[in-house]
């Protein structure tokens, strides 16, 4: 295979007139341009450039290779370029995907002189973390993590969550419930596997086999209707039912003595280069969320 240095040094050698000049423009020293030319003429086996006082010229040879060469490193660029313009690959669980990460992906894209477009795939976080594994993704963002080889993850916010039920539930004037109180209603949502069923069993404990799971509707969003329509309560981040507090068409409540926030994780390929814009974005979701 032949060494795009090597041809880069050749098309210098031979567009400047001279290696001193081509040495300048690649700025490398002469001996070394020399040396990639000497090796570029042994793998093809053949005498490419005159060498003179002053001057080199190709030989015949060397001008019959010399096209090859220019669509050798033309080429060489586009594809650089094609896979830096490529848009970053960002795989999010359902809740931070949605009620997160979209002003973030905003800012790095605004902000950051280098960005490039960020397409968000929004999934469960099973798919999420099997997607990131495949390659279909660069950067995920999860709601629970478990330590996986060729991975990388990093605790990046821990948002509060919240028991919701409808403006005409009995409990719609108080602040906060117990956990016991919680677990005799009809619960929608926090079914095991879950981010929020994790977060239940290490909050409550054996009280989380007490729980009513009365249905699994699959999304905030559809919880969030159902809750309003008095079909039962859940618990949420606090951030997807900003609005709907903030209305008056869901209330919000604590619970006593249990620590109700949801740690969300940032996870890129343990093999990603330093260079990597994948990376970029997980500096930048690290640094807006600090």
């Amino acid at each position: 295979m032949l060494n795009l240095t090597h041809v880069q040094a050749f098309l210098a050698i031979v567009d400047s007139g001279g290696f001193h000049e081509a040495a300048r423009r690649l700025g490398a020293s002469q001996p070394t341009v020399s040396q990639q030319l000497r090796k570029l003429e042994e793998s093809l086996g053949v005498t490419l450039v005159h060498r003179a006082h002053r001057n080199a010229s190709p030989t015949a040879r060397g001008a019959a290779f010399l096209p090859f060469a220019r669509r050798l490193i033309e080429g060489a660029e586009r594809s650089i370029q094609a896979v830096h313009r490529h848009p970053i690959a960002v795989g999010a669980a359902s809740n931070p995907g949605i009620y997160l990460l979209p002003p973030y992906i905003r800012r790095f894209e605004q902000e950051d002189p280098k960005a490039l477009p960020v397409r968000l795939r929004i999934g469960t976080n099973p798919e999420t973390i099997a997607r990131l594994e495949s390659g279909e993704i660069d950067v995920a963002v999860t709601e629970w993590w478990e330590p996986r080889s060729g991975c990388e993850a990093a605790p990046w916010r821990r948002d509060p969550m919240v028991v919701i039920v409808a403006p005409d539930h009995r409990w719609s004037r108080r602040r906060s419930i117990s956990a016991e109180e919680f677990v005799t209603e009809p619960v929608l949502g926090g079914e095991p596997g879950t981010g929020t069923g994790r977060l239940l069993r290490s909050e409550l404990r054996s009280l989380v086999d007490r729980m009513n799971v009365t249905q699994q509707l699959g999304s905030t969003e559809a919880v969030k209707r159902a809750v309003a329509a008095g079909l039962g309560i859940s618990i949420v981040l606090a951030s997807a039912v900003r609005d709907e507090v903030a209305s008056g068409s869901l209330v919000a409540l604590t619970l006593e003595g249990v620590s109700m926030e949801r740690q969300l994780f940032v996870i890129t390929p343990a093999d990603a280069p330093p260079t990597a814009m994948s990376r970029r974005f997980t500096a930048t979701l690290m640094q807006l969320a600090s």
